[in-house]
């Protein structure tokens, strides 16, 4: 009997891996699923954080070590897909396939005035002016108008982020990126990989999905119709059906 697949789940910023529950549920008779903290969110420690996605992937590394897995695939909506990119250029040989939501290679100019602001913000307010900022935030994060959604994704944001260093080194992390995008790097990525893009995602529109997939060779591209940057949430059943089959076609164990 083949082993099942391992995947590993990697959040956005502001998030903890409760964001992935309704995947979690939908994806664990069919693999081995992981969820994890990112560093500065959650439960998981800032440390000696250097402020870089690199750091963020080798941290992904030693998680799997500690599993004791092989090559798994990696799932990352938006910073989480950021990670995931680096993690497969960084570590190819523990990558077996990515799933890409919400993602991007690089960050424009409105994506380095945005982390550029909340540095300055939470430099200035602490987490008290992080929280005054993620009711605007969460709404952003949605197309749909299901105030119960956006209330869930809200409380979740908030229960997120209890040092202010965390939040900080993540923004610098994503803002490097801007500086350095991933893009010309990508050409070197081997592995299976699905990007997904929501139809109104205003923080990594589709053309951001469709950098991605023109630079990784042979990456699939699928934007999910009506929905926002939060598909987790909104179009948990696309999705979900989107990275199992997926996996399903790809795996070889």
């Amino acid at each position: 009997m083949s082993e099942r697949p391992t995947a590993v789940l990697i959040h956005g910023l502001s998030e903890t891996r409760a964001v992935w529950w309704r995947q979690v549920s939908f994806l664990q008779p069919s693999m081995r699923v992981i969820t994890y903290d990112i560093r500065g969110f959650g439960s998981s420690p800032t440390g000696a954080a250097n402020g870089t996605v690199r750091q963020m992937a080798d941290d992904l590394a030693q998680l799997l070590s500690a599993f004791e897995t092989g090559p798994a695939w990696l799932v990352g909506f938006s910073m989480g897909g950021v990670i995931s990119q680096r993690f497969a250029l960084d570590f190819p040989e523990l990558t077996k396939g990515l799933v890409l939501i919400a993602s991007s290679c690089a960050v424009g100019r409105g994506g380095r005035d945005f982390f550029k602001h909340r540095i300055e913000q939470v430099k200035n307010g602490g987490l008290e002016s992080l929280a005054e900022a993620n009711d605007i935030d969460a709404h952003g994060c949605f197309h749909t108008g299901n105030e119960d959604l956006i209330n869930e994704y809200k409380e979740l944001r908030v229960g997120a982020v209890r040092d202010p260093a965390g939040y900080l080194n993540a923004c610098h992390a994503m803002l490097a990126i801007g500086e350095n995008p991933l893009t010309p790097e990508l050409t070197a990525v081997r592995c299976p990989t699905s990007v997904i893009a929501g139809e109104y995602d205003p923080y990594c529109p589709p053309r951001a999905s469709e950098m991605i997939s023109s630079a990784i060779p042979g990456a699939e591209l699928t934007v999910i119709k009506d929905a926002g940057h939060c598909m987790q949430f909104e179009a948990s059943d696309s999705l979900n059906k989107h990275i199992a089959d997926f996996i399903g076609r790809h795996d070889s164990t």
